[in-house]
């Protein structure tokens, strides 16, 4: 079986780490992912074509909308595919699902992967395209209940037409190893120090700025403290302009995208995401999966947090009070290994028995 995903871009950030989870365990059962992208690249693409999969480059929607829709339509007839997934952040786009949908596609899948969207203009497009998703899509798929409820509606949720599929991992690559964190620790010359850690695209979403204006209160607590951010992305440049400003560049550790972010995961005593809006991040699955402390804003989905070592804040607290939390959690310490497992596959976040699920929905 072929699916056909749509909705990835070239910065590894969740969606593309859903699709990449499950592609690497449906491979084992004889499906095989094809990726559309229109930012000129794909993330993971060695990795999509190692597993036997084709990308197609095709052009951005807002540049060339014709050539676009004449792109997508040749690849759907080309490739005679009886499952189209698309990932949406929200329903800005719905393009695809109107392109599967004349296709002829028997399985048209919408799939939520947000809570909210940033931007005026996208949020009157999302709102008046957000009625036409269930005369194109004949399955709706969501990370989480408040993704479903952002993207489909309360009426779509309360008539259970909504199915929820977890953003599963593969729990024993993430699991805390003391040698990693040895060698790491000692690598970056980060033995005795608090270490704080983010793992997030460089967006809006993530809110890097308050991650910096909470870490400048920190040092007055932990003068030697480092942050660690894992990724990249548009704001990058903007957040080490203002770390230079307050003259504390030099205890900030820009890791970039990482293949292998468990071992940073295994180096750092907290992980920090004060985000502005969430689906169900991957990031903060992954760090549990870990171990580690998790301190996060209130935004963050009740079915996100798996074990008692996460602490959830308002964004209205006071960067101080965030401080306080965060030096007070680093006190505690890793979870136990086998808790942790025993409650991410109680949680659904097991890829072994979530990839199940996902291939009887393709399968119908």
């Amino acid at each position: 079986m072929r699916v056909l995903q749509v909705g990835l871009g070239d910065n590894p950030g969740g969606v593309e780490t859903f699709a990449m989870n499950y592609a690497r365990k449906l491979a084992d059962k004889g499906v095989v992912f094809d990726f559309i992208s229109m930012y000129g690249g794909i993330a993971y693409a060695d990795e999509i074509r190692q597993l036997g999969g084709e990308i197609f480059l095709i052009p951005n929607i807002k540049k060339n909308y014709f050539g676009y829709v004449n792109c997508f339509r040749k690849i759907l007839q080309n490739g005679g595919y009886d499952v189209v997934h698309v990932n949406m952040l929200s329903a800005a786009n719905i393009v695809p699902l109107r392109l599967a949908k004349a296709a002829g596609v028997k399985r048209v899948i919408a799939h939520s992967h947000n809570e909210s969207t940033p931007g005026l203009v996208r949020k009157i497009m999302h709102y008046m395209n957000r009625a036409g998703i269930g005369y194109y899509a004949n399955v709706k798929l969501a990370c989480s209940i408040k993704a479903a409820k952002f993207l489909f509606g309360k009426h779509c949720c309360r008539k259970q037409e909504v199915i929820v599929i977890k953003n599963a991992i593969d729990v024993e690559c993430f699991l805390f190893s003391e040698l990693e964190r040895e060698k790491m620790r000692s690598l970056m010359s980060w033995n005795k120090r608090l270490v704080i850690g983010h793992v997030g695209r460089f967006g809006i979403q993530k809110n890097h700025s308050a991650i910096v204006e909470i870490f400048r209160e920190i040092l007055k607590y932990e003068p030697r403290a480092i942050l660690c951010l894992v990724g990249d992305g548009e704001l990058r440049k903007e957040i080490e302009r203002r770390l230079k400003e307050y003259g504390i560049y030099d205890h900030v550790y820009f890791a970039g995208v990482q293949s292998e972010v468990w071992k940073f995961l295994s180096a750092m005593d907290v992980f920090l995401l004060p985000s502005l809006f969430e689906g169900l991040p991957f990031a903060l699955i992954e760090a549990q999966a870990n171990g580690l402390p998790c301190v996060v804003s209130d935004v963050v989905s009740k079915e996100a947090i798996i074990t008692d070592r996460v602490r959830k804040l308002s964004l209205q607290q006071s960067y101080a009070e965030w401080a306080k939390e965060i030096i007070d959690c680093s006190k505690r310490g890793r979870e136990d290994k086998e808790y942790i497992q025993s409650m991410i596959r109680e949680a659904h976040f097991d890829i072994e028995k979530e990839s199940e699920r996902l291939l009887c929905l393709y399968q119908g």
